[in-house]
């Protein structure tokens, strides 16, 4: 239920509010979160995708990841299961982003993956298009390069 709710809640509104039910967090648990985020981003970058899949969304449920920290947690979370071939909840959390995205370059980059995976080549292209022109100097991942 928890997830389907932040399904339907722009990214802005959850950075808000994700957490503040139970007070302010301890710095320790911030600290968790944070170190738990870039662990799950280094196993990302390491292809340990499933690794990176439960580190990331594990820091993002906790609700006490700064705003830029919840959508780079987003963004690779989605990235992650478009490898896993899990593109129903890449498209999800894509979703969730699309509204409020501050770095809208990557946000593209995710979205052509996650077409690229669904065999939609044109429709990769267009979100390649919309990353250079959000981003001219983008340096794109190798799968992406050659579209």
């Amino acid at each position: 239920m928890k997830m389907f709710l932040r399904s339907l809640v722009p990214l802005w509104l959850l950075c808000c509010f994700a957490g503040c039910g139970n007070g302010p967090a301890s710095e320790s648990t911030v600290s968790q979160t944070e170190a738990g985020y870039e662990t799950g981003l280094k196993a990302f970058e390491e292809g340990d995708f499933n690794s990176a899949e439960s580190t990331l969304a594990a820091a993002i449920s906790n609700g006490t990841l700064q705003p830029d920290l919840t959508e780079s947690a987003i963004r690779t979370l989605a990235r992650a299961r478009v490898a896993l071939g899990k593109l129903p909840e890449a498209e999800a959390d894509l979703k969730q982003l699309q509204a409020g995205a501050m770095e809208m370059d990557q946000f593209w980059v995710a979205m052509a993956e996650l077409e690229l995976k669904k065999g939609n080549n044109a429709e990769a292209k267009k979100a390649i298009q919309q990353a250079r022109t959000t981003n001219p100097r983008l340096v794109l991942p190798k799968p992406l390069a050659s579209l």
